[in-house]
């Protein structure tokens, strides 16, 4: 007999019924499963709760079963059923308790700040209440394993104050937690802190599309470590984290919103991001831990019952350099010109192309090789776009491309050309 016998034929019941528009009693479906009629109760007022209606005195009807497959009602029996918590039946007591359903509520909170259609400051709404929710959430876990997270004087006494002792802020807290040791999770966490600070006598909505990545990796590493650390009974039901009336940005709003990004009153706002992303190291730059990127792509429905569209997330661990290689082709296939490409500074044209030649190349003769080339203008000259070099925004400056340090690699390999170039005068 197969585990999935009594759930299938469950399923088959509460799918002939619905389709009927009649109702059933637990004895009838008890009957129909082989479970006990204290097993139905429990499956109808806990797993079930969302597709079944009680109509009358021992009467149920179901409601959208249809709209699951049979997989997909398999899957609702294979989860846990939350346990009593003090999330759901009393109020917290221990202090334990007490930070973890502190750090519940405003992580929740934070989601429904930052999907909210009717507030312009989503990040900075989010960020204040997501930042609170770690820091609960950190102070539960020290409880829980019996760490001291509260700040001492000299002389070793506790820091009073209001009466009580001053417990760890979000950054001490990680730092404990980590025991300093850097990694994707806590820099997020470090970003999105001096972020807060940043900005917290400013207005700027249109923050919220530049960090969106960012943000959503920190519920995510949020929801992560609180059922990691308390179980899944804790679980956010992070899917809700998704913000629907976000999930369509025009060209010409990212294109607004980068503008406006650009624009003098961003300096402060722009400088500290780039600063930050300048000090990470490649690993945590391009986790998903520290930045969220996906792309949300609709997928055909597969079976009869299931919604017209759904959006399924990915995850891509290519292993070997040529499928990585593939796999980066795959994006820059779905995301088109969306990505800039002049990217490369001249210090790092310098040094790649110094290392694939065989005579010295150094920024002198990048100057040369850039007005002889005419990769750009000898001035600046904000907005231009060429093939090989483009002025950047926020940068304020040119930048590079692949294809310039391709050009010249192909170019100065050559020894006639690279003895001219060395010469030459403009």
């Amino acid at each position: 007999m197969s585990k999935w016998d009594k759930v299938d034929n469950a399923y088959d019941f509460l799918l002939a019924k619905e389709g009927q528009s009649s109702t059933f009693t637990k004895k009838e479906l008890a009957k129909s499963t082989g479970w006990k009629e204290a097993s139905v109760t429990t499956y109808i007022a806990k797993r079930w709760c969302d597709f079944i209606e009680k109509q009358g005195v021992g009467k149920y009807k179901p409601i959208s079963i249809s709209t699951l497959s049979k997989e997909e009602f398999r899957n609702l029996h294979s989860q846990k059923l939350a346990k009593k918590s003090i999330l759901v039946n009393k109020l917290p007591k221990t202090e334990k308790e007490i930070a973890l359903y502190k750090a519940r509520e405003f992580a929740i909170l934070s989601v429904s700040v930052y999907n909210n259609p009717t507030i312009n400051l989503k990040t900075y709404g989010y960020i204040v209440n997501i930042t609170i929710a770690w820091t609960a959430l950190f102070h539960a876990i020290f409880e829980k394993n019996k760490i001291d997270y509260f700040c001492k004087i000299k002389g070793g006494k506790y820091k009073i104050i209001d009466g009580e002792k001053k417990s760890f802020d979000l950054s001490e807290c990680s730092k404990t937690f980590w025991k300093g040791k850097t990694n994707p999770v806590m820099e997020n966490i470090k970003f999105l802190i001096g972020l807060r600070n940043k900005i917290e006598h400013r207005s700027l909505p249109e923050l919220d599309f530049i960090v969106a990545g960012e943000c959503q990796s920190c519920l995510t590493n949020f929801e992560n470590m609180i059922v990691q650390e308390f179980g899944d009974e804790y679980s956010l039901n992070a899917n809700l984290a998704i913000s629907m009336q976000l999930s369509r940005i025009s060209q010409k709003s990212q294109e607004r919103a980068i503008k406006e990004f650009q624009s003098k009153n961003y300096n402060v706002i722009r400088k500290y991001i780039k600063d930050f992303q300048d000090g990470l190291t490649d690993d945590v730059r391009t986790s998903q831990e520290y930045r969220l990127s996906v792309f949300l792509v609709p997928k055909l429905k597969n079976h009869a019952k299931s919604s017209d569209m759904t959006i399924e997330f990915i995850k891509a661990e290519p292993g070997t350099k040529d499928e990585l290689e593939q796999y980066e082709k795959g994006i820059a296939y779905i995301k088109g010109d969306v990505e800039s490409p002049y990217r490369i500074k001249p210090t790092i044209v310098v040094q790649q192309v110094s290392m694939a030649i065989e005579g010295r190349f150094t920024m002198h003769n990048h100057t040369q090789a850039r007005k002889k080339y005419k990769a750009r203008p000898n001035v600046n000259k904000p907005g231009f776009k060429g093939k090989y070099c483009g002025w950047v925004e926020g940068h304020d400056g040119y930048l590079y491309t692949k294809e310039w340090v391709a050009f010249l690699i192909t170019e100065l390999c050559d020894q006639k050309k690279y003895g001219k170039l060395i010469k030459y005068r403009a």
